[in-house]
């Protein structure tokens, strides 16, 4: 999809999502009702990478476009605290990783199987497989959209700390943080990053772009 698309399509999907809530919400409580619906949104992305920044400024900006203040930090250092332990241990609500990467963290035993099966063609659809094993591996509170189609974690890959597996980008969140529109958005911004879009948002802050202007100009905000 390339970027006019996207910031066509993007609003769309907000005011869609914003006409979906107001039609439920004279069933559901409001947002005011649950603490966690009003607090900022704590966003962490690992440390030295362009474009975990990228990410967690789409996300940030996504969310606050519906109204939702959120706060974007950096990490620790590789080898410390992991973004899965930091989101289990409360620390933050939202981290950026990829599928495979993260079934690794969560359950090395089943993604080397899982590589393997891949490697000698048992697997039909191996960044589904990948996705499903994922959500299988992931804590009760936490939980994730679909992932995106754009691969990513290539500095994890290449520093050996995953086995060979698909890398679907992908944020995972505590369960209780958004109410039915910023799940909506979430999902939706998810759905429509591409390997090409997040290499064209690096390449746009590596020639002087900031990182929240070019963020803006790709969602048409």
């Amino acid at each position: 999809m390339n970027r006019l698309a996207a910031r066509a399509v993007l609003p769309a999907l907000g005011l869609v999502g914003i006409m979906s809530l107001a039609a439920c919400s004279t069933a559901e409580p409001g947002r005011e009702d649950n603490p966690d619906h009003t607090r900022p949104v704590r966003i962490t992305v690992s440390p030295n990478s362009t474009e975990q920044l990228i990410l967690g400024e789409v996300y940030s900006q996504v969310l606050e476009e519906t109204g939702r203040s959120t706060s974007l930090s950096i990490g620790d250092s590789p080898g410390e605290v992991g973004p899965l332990e930091r989101l289990r241990a409360g620390e933050t609500d939202l981290v950026i990783g990829c599928t495979g990467f993260f079934l690794h963290t969560l359950d090395p035993n089943r993604a080397e199987e899982l590589s393997t099966a891949i490697e000698t063609g048992e697997v039909e659809d191996p960044s589904d497989e990948t996705y499903r094993a994922f959500m299988g591996a992931l804590p009760s509170q936490m939980t994730s959209p679909d992932p995106s189609s754009a691969q990513g974690c290539a500095a994890e890959i290449r520093d050996g700390q995953a086995p060979e597996l698909p890398q679907s980008v992908i944020p995972v969140y505590d369960r209780g943080i958004f109410d039915r529109e910023e799940l909506e958005e979430v999902t939706a911004v998810t759905r429509f990053l591409t390997t090409d879009e997040i290499a064209g948002l690096v390449e746009a802050t590596g020639e002087g772009s900031s990182v929240s202007g070019a963020v803006a100009e790709w969602l048409g905000y």
